[in-house]
């Protein structure tokens, strides 16, 4: 195997910027997608919510916030704050879990999106982005040490977790594409952009990119063809009651 090492200099001050700005992008990214149904519900009279959906909602944008916090701190160099306020993240990282099934679940049974949407398939999505957001952030602690891979795992975790948002977005452009694949679609520009900083940084992408990053990004179409199959709407339609 020929390894291309474009030698580039190490900065450490880009490093910091570009997770910085990724939190930032992201947190951007949620209140565009949810400003109609959620942030900004009252002027686009939104349907009402439950209030499930609005503990879900503020967790979830708690998190967003919270990202956004950690990696200003590790910014600013303030590593000793970030890692104290661990422990917030570990517990709004459990509630997004057990709110986002919950929510997933409670919508499919509502008939959420319309009667025209098949529930058991769409519940693929929402299921595979939230356990994959559980299971980066998971590691993303146990290599908490390691700062490279720490940060790349939770950069990747979110992204899954706003996944959903993107749809909303996708959902904006028309363009003729189911909204899951769609946010797909966008969530990849991240996982894309990730991969570009560490050529540029590292001259070779870094291992959780190539290899978490690959299994984001190789997995989506896998979803699309688990959510057909009569094993997955069996299992989703015993969930929906």
């Amino acid at each position: 195997m020929v390894s291309i090492v474009l030698a580039p200099r190490w900065k450490p001050r880009r490093e910091r910027l570009f997770f910085s700005g990724a939190a930032g992008a992201l947190l951007l990214v949620t209140f565009a997608g949810f400003a109609q149904t959620y942030y900004l519900a009252p002027m686009f009279a939104a349907p009402a919510l439950t209030p499930l959906v609005h503990l879900h909602g503020v967790v979830f944008t708690a998190w967003m916030f919270f990202f956004m916090g950690q990696t200003s701190l590790v910014a600013a160099r303030r590593v000793d704050l970030h890692r104290t306020s661990g422990m917030i993240g570990a517990v709004l990282a459990t509630a997004i879990v057990v709110l986002g099934i919950v929510v997933a679940i409670e919508s499919g049974r509502r008939g959420g999106g319309g009667p025209l949407r098949n529930q058991p398939v769409f519940l693929m999505f929402p299921l595979a982005n939230i356990l994959m957001f559980g299971g980066l952030c998971a590691a993303g602690v146990v290599m908490r040490q390691q700062a490279g891979y720490h940060k790349r795992l939770m950069l990747l975790a979110t992204v899954a977790l706003a996944t959903t948002p993107l749809a909303r977005i996708w959902r904006m452009t028309e363009l003729p594409l189911p909204l899951p694949v769609g946010g797909m679609i966008l969530s990849d520009v991240f996982v894309a952009a990730l991969a570009v900083f560490d050529f540029r940084t590292r001259g070779q992408l870094h291992p959780v990119t190539l290899w978490v990053g690959g299994f984001f990004v190789v997995t989506q179409p896998l979803r699309v063809l688990a959510s057909r199959t009569e094993a997955w709407q069996g299992f989703a339609r015993g969930l929906l009651g």
